[in-house]
C-alpha cells in the first residue's frame, strides 16, 4: 500500500471510530455521567429559556435562578441554536463533539506532516486516530474535543510563526489559544509552549516587544474576562461545575507519599501512551536536535506542569478526560521515537504494533466500562418510572455525593444525572449531611420530592424517622424510593 493509501485508511478508520456512537441519547452508557448530564441541562435551558450565552443555567439550582460558574458554554449554545431550528435532540451535542473530534484528526495530520518525517508522521497519526480518550470524547457531551482541536490549531500556527516569522501566525496562535482556554480552562498550559517558542526565537527581546504583549493579551484576556464573569455566579449563588467548588491544586499534604503520581501515570499509561508506547516515546530523546521533536517534548512537558499543579484533580480515577490534553504531543513523540529507532526495523515495528494493539484494546475496555454501567442502568430505569409521579414544576431532592476528598478538602458534590434524566429542577445535598433536619430545611426552600438512593435510609436509624414523617410515593426494585416531603404518611 502506498503512503497516501495508508494515510487514507488511517484517517477513515479514525473518522469511523469518532462517529460510531454519535446517535446515542443521554442514557446509562456514560463514563463521565455528571459532566455530560450538566452539559445536557445547560443545552436544554438555552433551548427553552433563551440563547443568552452569558448566563448558562443548570437544573440542580435549589432556589436560585440556576446560573452556574463554568467554561464558556460554546457547544451547548450552538447545540441549542440548532435545536431551535431543527427541534430538540440530545444527540446534537454529540454531533458537535464529533465534528470537533474529526477536525482535530485532520488538523493533527497536518501538524504531524510538518513536524515529522514520513514514517514517523504515519505512526503518530495512527496512534492519534486510535487513542481511546479521543475516540470516547468525540461523542461525549463535554468540551474536551473542542479544547483539543483549538490547542492543535494554536500549536500549528505557532509552528508556522516559528518557521516563517510572520506575525499573522502568532496572532492566529494566540486566538486559537484563547478559544482553547475558553473551552476548557486547563488549556492555560499553552502559555508555556508559546513562551518557549518566543524566547527561543527572539530571546529576551520577546519580553519587551509590543506585538508579543498584544498577542499575550489576545490569548489571555478573553478567558480571564469570562472566568471572572462566571465566578460571580459562584460568589452569589454557590453554583459551579467543578471550578470553585473543587480542590484542584497540589499541596504539601500530598507529597509524602506522592500517591497522586500513580493516578496521573495511570491515565497517561492506560489512555495516552500505553506501556509499550512509553518505550517508543523515549526513543524520541535521540532526536532532540530536531526542532519538531523539541516542540513536541516542550508541549508534553507543559501539559505535565498543569497535571502536577492540579494534582488533586488530574490524579483522581474519574479525571481520565483531563488527560486528553497530552495525547497530541505524546503521539508526536511516539512518531519521533519510531524515526529514531528505524535502524532497528524489527524492534521499531514491534513497538508500533504493540502500541497500536494496546490502544485498540483500551478502546474496547473503555466502551465496555461505559456501556456496562448496571448501576446507572438501574438508576435511569427508576428515574423514568418516577417521572410521571413528579409534576414538571415540582423540585426534586437528590444526594449529591461526598463533600470532601481523602485529605478533608471540599469537592464538588452536585450529582446531576437524575436531574437530566427526569428533566426536573431541584436540590442537591452532601452525603455527609443527610438527616431529617436537612430534608426539612430543603422542603422549606421548595424541595418537594426526595429520591432516596439504595442504602440511604439505613444510615443511623434514618428509616424510621423518614417513614414516620414523609409520605412514600413509590419504590423501585433497584432500591430507590420516592418520598413527598410536603405530606405526611
Amino acid at each position: 500500500m502506498s503512503g497516501r493509501g495508508a494515510v487514507a485508511v488511517v484517517l477513515a478508520l479514525g473518522l469511523l471510530a469518532r462517529l460510531a456512537y454519535v446517535w446515542r441519547p443521554l442514557d446509562h452508557r456514560l463514563a463521565a455521567s455528571w459532566r455530560q448530564s450538566d452539559y445536557t441541562q445547560v443545552t436544554r435551558n438555552f433551548w427553552r429559556d433563551g440563547l443568552d450565552i452569558l448566563h448558562p443555567r443548570i437544573d440542580w439550582r435549589g432556589d436560585a435562578p440556576g446560573y452556574a460558574e463554568m467554561e464558556l458554554p460554546l457547544l451547548p449554545w450552538v447545540a441549542a441554536a440548532i435545536d431551535r431550528v431543527a427541534g430538540y435532540h440530545e444527540q446534537t451535542l454529540r454531533a458537535l463533539a464529533a465534528v470537533c473530534g474529526t477536525l482535530g484528526l485532520v488538523v493533527f495530520w497536518g501538524l504531524a506532516r510538518r513536524l515529522l518525517p514520513a514514517g514517523g508522521r504515519l505512526v503518530a497519526l495512527a496512534a492519534f486516530a486510535a487513542n481511546p480518550l479521543l475516540v470516547y470524547l468525540s461523542t461525549a457531551m463535554q468540551p474536551e474535543a473542542l479544547a483539543v482541536l483549538a490547542a492543535l490549531l494554536a500549536v500549528g500556527c505557532l509552528w508556522r510563526f516559528d518557521r516563517e516569522e510572520r506575525w499573522a501566525w502568532l496572532v492566529a496562535a494566540a486566538a486559537a489559544a484563547a478559544l482553547a482556554i475558553l473551552a476548557k480552562a486547563t488549556s492555560v498550559y499553552l502559555g508555556l509552549v508559546i513562551a518557549w517558542v518566543l524566547l527561543r526565537r527572539m530571546g529576551l527581546r520577546a519580553l519587551v516587544a509590543p506585538r508579543v504583549w498584544g498577542c499575550a493579551l489576545l490569548a489571555v484576556v478573553p478567558g480571564a474576562a469570562w472566568y471572572w464573569w462566571a465566578h460571580r455566579f459562584w460568589l452569589r449563588w454557590g453554583l459551579s461545575l467543578g471550578v470553585s467548588n473543587e480542590s484542584h491544586w497540589i499541596g504539601l499534604d500530598m507529597l509524602f507519599p506522592p500517591r497522586f503520581l500513580i493516578g496521573i501515570l495511570k491515565w497517561e499509561t492506560i489512555g495516552v501512551l500505553t506501556p509499550i508506547g512509553w518505550v517508543l516515546a523515549a526513543g524520541a530523546l535521540a532526536r532532540l536536535r530536531d526542532e519538531g521533536t523539541r516542540l513536541a517534548l516542550v508541549w508534553y512537558g507543559a501539559v505535565w506542569v498543569f497535571y502536577l499543579a492540579a494534582a488533586r484533580t488530574t490524579g483522581d480515577d474519574w479525571a481520565f478526560y483531563y488527560h486528553s490534553a497530552s495525547v497530541a504531543p505524546a503521539c508526536l513523540l511516539m512518531g519521533a521515537g519510531f524515526v529514531a529507532l528505524r535502524t532497528w526495523p524489527r524492534t521499531s515495528a514491534a513497538l508500533v504494533a504493540g502500541t497500536l494493539a494496546a490502544l485498540v484494546a483500551v478502546n474496547a475496555l473503555l466502551v465496555h466500562r461505559r456501556d456496562g454501567r448496571e448501576d446507572l442502568r438501574a438508576m435511569r430505569e427508576c428515574a423514568l418510572a418516577f417521572v410521571p409521579l413528579v409534576p414538571p414544576d415540582a423540585k426534586i431532592v437528590v444526594d449529591g455525593g461526598t463533600m470532601h476528598d481523602e485529605y478533608g478538602l471540599p469537592v464538588a458534590h452536585n450529582a446531576s444525572t437524575l436531574f437530566a434524566w427526569m428533566d426536573r429542577k431541584g436540590f442537591n445535598y452532601g452525603s455527609e449531611e443527610l438527616s431529617v433536619a436537612t430534608l426539612d430545611g430543603i422542603a422549606a426552600r421548595g424541595g418537594r420530592y426526595w429520591i432516596a438512593g439504595p442504602g440511604e435510609l439505613d444510615r443511623g436509624g434514618l428509616r424510621a424517622a423518614v417513614e414516620a414523617r414523609y409520605r412514600l410515593v413509590a419504590r423501585c426494585p433497584a432500591g430507590y424510593a420516592l418520598y413527598d416531603l410536603a405530606s405526611r404518611p
